[in-house]
């Protein structure tokens, strides 16, 4: 049994961890990831367009020079002019320094790039995760709960084990321009994807499509189509233990990844921020699909009989600042969604509206979303019910120094209008607090800590403890 100066030591470590936060970097979420190799492609981009005008300005001198060196034994006239060719050719760059200067930059260029088979640059990505958890109650995944199940009858609760099926690797594809407008592409995996059946299957995760997409940015506008996070409420938590599914997922955060076809279009830009306009179409994901065993081809289920997409939209204004204790950055963010199921009682409407926000000022962030809607279990809501909910998350955060970041939050979600629907479960509600510590900018650990109450319509309230100590290491 813990002493009692094990738990002081916990119970004031959540008190250190109450006063905010701010995110860490290696504890970023694949959109904020994903905002940096952006930053990080312009910067290669910019550096091959100097190559290339370093080329350009040495080509025509070292041709002549080279020219020179290779002509026969000079002609008696030839000879006359020896000295004035001797100095210039002594103002040119010689070959060997032409060949070192290349070199040099070629070998700069193949440490931020891997070419693709178009010969177009790619850079690959990816991050080990480690977790190590323990639970007191019985979550219904160990690694993420979201919902506590019942007591097992004639077991003992509780578990404890270790995992890396959250590790994933992808790529960034830097394409080609279409008049003014640049290309681009991403694709991201993990081994999210279940288990074998096989005596030690729980430690052969298999792999898992997360991210698919190409882009392609003008100045003002962007198509964006493939495999991504929703439009709706795209806000999650600051935590390292949670990056294949994000923490408080059923407990307030609405989260999906589906494929879909968008539009942003940028409104309006100045000293007052910048305002932006998303919208697409989406595949209509029911959340229905069986999961007693593994299917060949997706199934034609609710939302696929609707014979219609999904169709969601944000608006968002914001504005961002040089980093850690510069002025305040922030976003502010409204959504909704809007879609159609078909079961064999009728046709069941799916529609959802959210807000979302975000500031961060100096060492102290605040962010959050808040939702209500019918109908949208597989975003995460009504506690995978079909049924009405309200809930959403708000989380603080607190930078002690460039290296250490706390953060701590509360969500819940909440079932209302029990006349129309019968749910077995009436609430959900999770509270977080992590410690997150980069070592260098690669390599960072965690200590987080999550409480996860379901309340039943009928019965006791069910409650889980979940300890997660997690490594992860960046490349």
């Amino acid at each position: 049994m813990p002493t009692r100066r094990f738990w002081a030591g916990i119970a004031l470590s959540l008190i250190m961890i109450l006063a905010g936060g701010t995110r860490s970097a290696i504890a970023q979420t694949v959109e904020d990831e994903l905002r940096a190799m952006r930053a990080e492609i312009a910067q290669l981009r910019h550096e091959l367009n100097e190559v290339k005008e370093e080329l350009r300005q040495l080509k025509t001198p070292v041709l002549q020079f080279a020219s020179r060196e290779l002509n026969s034994v000079p002609s008696p006239a030839e000879s006359q002019t020896s000295a004035a060719v001797l100095q210039e050719s002594q103002a040119q760059p010689s070959t060997e320094d032409v060949i070192s200067l290349l070199q040099a930059r070629i070998e700069e260029q193949s440490q931020t790039k891997v070419e693709s088979n178009s010969k177009f640059p790619m850079k690959l990505f990816g991050t080990i995760v480690s977790n190590t958890f323990l639970n007191t109650g019985e979550p219904n995944w160990l690694d993420i709960g979201n919902v506590v199940m019942p007591r097992p009858a004639g077991l003992p609760t509780g578990s404890f084990t270790s995992s890396l099926r959250q590790t994933r690797f992808g790529g960034i594809i830097d394409g080609p321009q279409i008049g003014s407008a640049k290309t681009s592409g991403l694709w991201a995996m993990d081994f999210f994807g279940g288990m074998p059946n096989f005596q030690t299957g729980e430690v052969i995760g298999l792999p898992r499509l997360l991210y698919a997409y190409f882009r392609v940015d003008g100045k003002k506008t962007a198509l964006h189509a493939g495999l991504d996070h929703v439009i709706l409420a795209p806000k999650n938590p600051t935590s390292m233990s949670g990056m294949a599914f994000p923490i408080l997922f059923r407990a307030g955060n609405l989260y999906l990844r589906a494929p879909q076809i968008r539009l942003e279009q940028q409104l309006a830009s100045g000293s007052f921020g910048q305002i932006r306009l998303t919208g697409g179409i989406l595949a209509p994901v029911g959340g229905d699909a069986s999961t007693t065993s593994f299917l060949f081809v997706p199934p034609n289920l609710g939302g696929e009989r609707s014979r219609r997409p999904a169709v969601q939209a944000r608006m968002s204004w914001s504005a961002e600042a040089g980093g850690l204790y510069e002025e305040p950055t922030w976003e502010f963010g409204v959504s909704g969604h809007y879609s159609r199921e078909v079961y064999t009682t009728g046709v069941s409407p799916s529609r959802a509206g959210a807000v979302d926000f975000d500031v961060t000022f100096r060492r102290f962030g605040i962010g959050g979303e808040l939702f209500v809607g019918r109908n949208i279990e597989p975003y995460g809501a009504y506690l995978a019910k079909i049924a009405k909910s309200r809930g959403g998350f708000v989380e603080a955060r607190f930078a002690a120094t460039r290296k250490l970041d706390f953060n701590t939050g509360i969500g819940t979600d909440q079932l209302y209008d029990f006349v129309r629907f019968n749910p077995t479960l009436a609430r959900n509600d999770s509270i977080f607090a992590n410690t997150i510590y980069q070592f260098t900018p690669e390599f960072g650990a965690s200590l987080e800590y999550r409480l996860l109450e379901t309340k039943p319509r009928v019965g006791a309230l069910r409650r889980n403890h979940h300890f997660n100590l997690t490594f992860a290491y960046s490349f």
